[in-house]
């Protein structure tokens, strides 16, 4: 519909329709054309849970997934944990073919499930709507009947010299298991998720191969974790 009928439609003034229909195009509901506005097709489930998380630190996880994606050679089994930086490791894993992807996340299977050369064990338990992945002992008894060569992990929290933390019990459990089936583990976290808040250990430093942030790490951060026994890599832009 043009821009005249909405507003004659509406009876609202143009620079009213005007902020209307920007608020609804950055939420996915319209697109934008020239003198007016149409609707959008329905956005994922994914992307309607997580579009607003992700458009946090974006170039940030983006730069984070890419350097995740380098690490992961085809024909290995990878293990990946819940969360909207793992979800766009999924996405940059899409080249990796064959692949095999063990998970109990929605946004990973969304991502790779209709690629061809890509297998996927999906492992269930309990659904959660807000996280979009299944969690409990069914989860947690899943993956430790499954082997994989890398772990691929989230976190709400890196504290250097202890590990890597989630906010909830449920989540440390399922993401301890995740890393557990695996012969490497890589934990993947944006320069915000240094000393913030979690509570639940997944994993201890000193069983992480592998941490993954981007290049606005502060230096006394860097400085703790280049003290560490694993591997620190930095994501640039490219």
């Amino acid at each position: 519909m043009d821009a005249h009928s909405l507003v004659r439609e509406l009876g609202v003034s143009k620079s009213t329709l005007r902020r209307d229909l920007e608020r609804l195009e950055k939420a996915g509901r319209l697109a934008r054309t020239f003198g007016g506005a149409r609707w959008s097709e329905p956005a994922s489930l994914v992307v309607r849970a997580f579009g607003e998380k992700r458009m946090q630190m974006q170039a940030e996880k983006e730069a984070i997934a890419r350097a995740a994606a380098r690490l992961v050679e085809p024909g290995m089994v990878v293990a990946l944990d819940s969360g909207t930086t793992v979800w766009r490791v999924a996405t940059a894993l899409k080249d990796k073919r064959p692949l095999t992807v063990l998970t109990s996340a929605l946004a990973p299977v969304e991502e790779l499930g209709a690629i061809e050369g890509i297998v996927i064990h999906f492992v269930g338990g309990r659904f959660r709507l807000a996280n979009l992945d299944f969690v409990g002992s069914a989860t947690v008894e899943g993956f430790r009947e499954l082997h994989a060569d890398l772990a691929i992990l989230g976190a709400d929290s890196f504290i250097p010299g202890k590990g890597a933390y989630s906010l909830d019990e449920a989540s440390a459990a399922v993401a301890a298991a995740v890393a557990d089936c695996a012969e490497r583990r890589i934990v993947v976290a944006d320069h915000s998720k240094f000393d913030a808040k979690g509570c639940c250990l997944i994993v201890p430093s000193n069983r992480v191969d592998c941490l993954i942030t981007d290049a606005d790490l502060a230096p006394g951060v860097e400085r703790r974790l280049r003290d560490e026994s694993f591997d620190l890599i930095r994501a640039t832009g490219t």
